[in-house]
């Protein structure tokens, strides 16, 4: 059986995605659609707006076959290692297409991947603009193309780890146009497609939605948001600079920076970050920094997690079944479909850690991972 895969967030699950479902089957002639899925924290450091579960049995509804969760160690992180850990994960699935949004579809991502940058650790050191700012105008002044659109970037951060790791002869890669809505539109059109971010912007200002999605259960960010913020302002209290610097990516004296706001005084989640970010460091990157503190995710243990990789079944429909028995013996990560508390407090520790935080902001009862197996469709 011949599988595409996709690289995912669905949050929310819409009608662009199953375009998308449809148009990567399509041009790839698969016989298995596997989606490759963010848990319950998104890449931009947000908390999703329906868990996982919900997520998942959406899009076996809707076309997708498999859905593997995106460990928070992948997930949670900027662009080049969420894509690399993505990659890496459709790869031992035995995926040989992976089709993808972009909004130059015609560029050849894989050459423009194969472009050296050299000296890439000084960008690190430019203080003036983000990493990102910085390896886009590199880019661009060896090859003449600009990397600003968010699909493309993601397009060309998939290419770069297919050619990091040396994939190209396995993996085909399958950029697909964006159909009426780009990734930065922020308002609903007269389609009945739209983009995440208008759709989340309805949602929270109570707009109907209804023929953007299939999905009908959300959570709002009023919902969860003075939550996280009074339970980031203790964290963040509380902890003492030393603390603080032992945190996943807090570096650059971010620490100070923290506590200098935190101790002058901020009433909400929006001061916290306004505070904090600059030219330098983005929202998104801050979201995930704040995160990573709520979490008390230290440096080694992201390292120690990121050695580990495994494959979390989320869910498949009997087409996906088949295909997982068809290839068990060519996949060589582990395959988890049940998980223990032995287990959630060892491999599966970050993202076990996730789960309890996201029910707490949201008000869950029911565990996101102890006592969870697949969705069958």
């Amino acid at each position: 059986m011949k599988a595409v895969g996709l690289v995912t967030e669905y949050n929310p699950f819409h009608n662009g995605h199953i375009y998308h479902i449809q148009k990567s089957k399509e041009i790839t002639n698969a016989d298995v659609v596997i989606a490759v899925m963010s848990g319950n924290f998104v890449q931009r450091g947000i908390p999703a707006i329906a868990d996982k579960w919900e997520r998942t049995k959406v899009a076996l509804e809707n076309g997708v076959d498999i859905v593997i969760e995106l460990p928070i160690y992948y997930a949670l992180q900027p662009a080049h290692i969420f894509a690399n850990g993505a990659i890496n994960l459709l790869s031992e699935i035995q995926v040989n297409d992976i089709a993808f949004g972009a909004e130059n579809p015609n560029i050849d991502f894989i050459n423009l991947a194969k472009n050296k940058i050299e000296d890439e650790k000084h960008f690190f050191e430019d203080k003036t603009q983000t990493f990102a700012s910085s390896f886009a105008n590199a880019l661009e002044s060896k090859t003449g193309f600009k990397l600003e659109e968010s699909n493309d970037i993601l397009a060309f951060t998939y290419a770069k780890a297919i050619v990091d790791r040396k994939l190209e002869k396995q993996i085909k890669i399958h950029p697909i146009a964006r159909k009426n809505a780009a990734y930065k539109d922020f308002q609903l059109n007269d389609t009945n497609i739209a983009s995440a971010t208008a759709i989340r912007l309805a949602i929270d200002e109570n707009k109907d939605i209804a023929r953007f999605t299939p999905m009908n259960n959300f959570f709002k960010r009023a919902e969860y948001e003075e939550k996280l913020f009074d339970l980031l302002f203790y964290r963040l209290s509380t902890d003492g600079v030393k603390q603080l610097k032992q945190i996943y990516q807090m570096n650059e004296g971010l620490e100070y920076r923290i506590k200098d706001v935190v101790e002058n005084g901020v009433d909400n989640f929006p001061d916290l970050l306004n505070g904090i970010k600059s030219k330098r460091y983005t929202a998104s990157r801050i979201h995930r920094l704040l995160v990573y503190s709520l979490l008390n995710i230290k440096v080694d243990q992201m390292q120690a997690a990121l050695k580990e990789p495994y494959l979390r079944l989320l869910g498949y429909t009997n087409n996906g079944q088949k295909y997982l028995n068809e290839k068990k013996r060519e996949i060589k990560l582990p395959m988890i479909t049940h998980v223990d508390l032995k287990l959630a407090k060892s491999n599966l520790r970050l993202d076990y850690k996730a789960g309890v935080l996201y029910n707490q902001l949201m008000n869950i009862k029911d565990p996101q991972d102890i006592g969870r197996i697949p969705i069958s469709q």
